[in-house]
């Protein structure tokens, strides 16, 4: 089962990624979308209204069924009231019944070529890697440290995949013990993280499952006006399956004519030969980690570093 929530606001980016992923993906699967109000349902119909395998549901109307068996965990209810991102944690049971395959997949994750999700096959969970982690905020990381909560480090969450349910009664536990957050979308990636070091599994292979990560490099050329389609060119799309475009990244999929811009990239010659995907194991997301990015960013804030390239410290 294949799940993205969102909002119809998401549409200039969200369009690209999920017709990519429409036409790519093999076999005649279902894509859910899941999104909060009867008009973004309609707008999300009306924008993939030939796509046939592509459904689009109320995710307060499934989370008031009768059959639903999250409404009786506080913790849940209150964590779908958060910021948006969160309801990726939750609301993709919703739809699965006990022992499906769910494939959880952000609206701005582009699929260049034809692929296929590998099935996880037990209660362990895959994850998207990236180089730094946006385990944001350091308050939040800050309490699951003093509760003893164990946290992976490198998650992203492009793409998440599990066999459904996740236990309900330990990530209810989770969200109470975290406590108050700030509705802010990185918490997200805490969840994840956390559910990780509780469930096992691993990484996704990172060559075939890209992250876009917001590199000095790439820091300077936005800072130097390089327009969507440069910033682009500096991926290597010739071997991805797919391409998690986060951050700032999801802006340039909207700008004119880059669709045709991916298939030419994509179609480069030189990529790699996709062999038998890898899972990495969980790395753990030690304290002394992140006692050192407190202080890194403390003084790249001090020398100006973010005055310069632009962005705000992570805090």
């Amino acid at each position: 089962m294949i799940v993205i929530s969102l909002a119809a606001s998401s549409l200039p980016y969200a369009s690209l990624c999920i017709r990519s992923l429409a036409e790519n993906l093999d076999g005649d699967e279902a894509i859910y979308l899941l999104t909060d109000t009867p008009g973004d349902q309609e707008q999300l119909q009306q924008a993939f209204a030939g796509l046939g395998r592509i459904k689009v549901q109320l995710s307060d109307e499934l989370w008031e069924d009768g059959g639903n068996p999250m409404r009786k965990y506080a913790g849940l209810a209150k964590l779908r009231k958060g910021h948006p991102c969160w309801r990726k944690v939750t609301d993709p049971m919703l739809l699965a019944r006990e022992g499906d395959e769910v494939v959880v997949v952000d609206p701005d994750v582009y699929f260049p070529r034809r692929f296929s999700f590998q099935n996880v096959g037990d209660g362990t969970l895959r994850l998207m890697w990236q180089k730094p982690n946006c385990l944001l905020p350091f308050s939040v990381v800050q309490t699951a440290f003093a509760k003893g909560i164990a946290m992976a480090d490198h998650v992203d969450i492009g793409i998440a995949q599990y066999r459904s349910p996740l236990d309900l009664e330990w990530l209810n536990w989770l969200v109470e013990s975290l406590g108050e957050t700030p509705r802010m979308m990185h918490v997200e990636a805490i969840l994840w993280s956390c559910l990780a070091m509780r469930m096992g599994g691993g990484y996704l292979d990172s060559d075939r499952w890209y992250c876009w990560a917001n590199t000095q490099r790439k820091r300077l050329l936005k800072k130097a006006g390089a327009t969507p389609a440069r910033m682009l060119s500096a991926e290597d799309f010739r071997s991805c399956l797919a391409f998690h475009a986060g951050g700032t990244a999801k802006a340039w999929l909207a700008a004119p004519g880059v669709g045709e811009s991916l298939k030419e990239l994509a179609g480069l010659p030189g990529g790699k030969p996709l062999g038998a995907g890898t899972v990495r194991p969980f790395v753990p997301f030690t304290k002394e980690e992140f006692e050192w990015l407190r202080k890194r960013g403390r003084i790249l804030k001090a020398m100006g570093y973010y005055k310069l390239v632009g962005g705000t410290p992570p805090e």
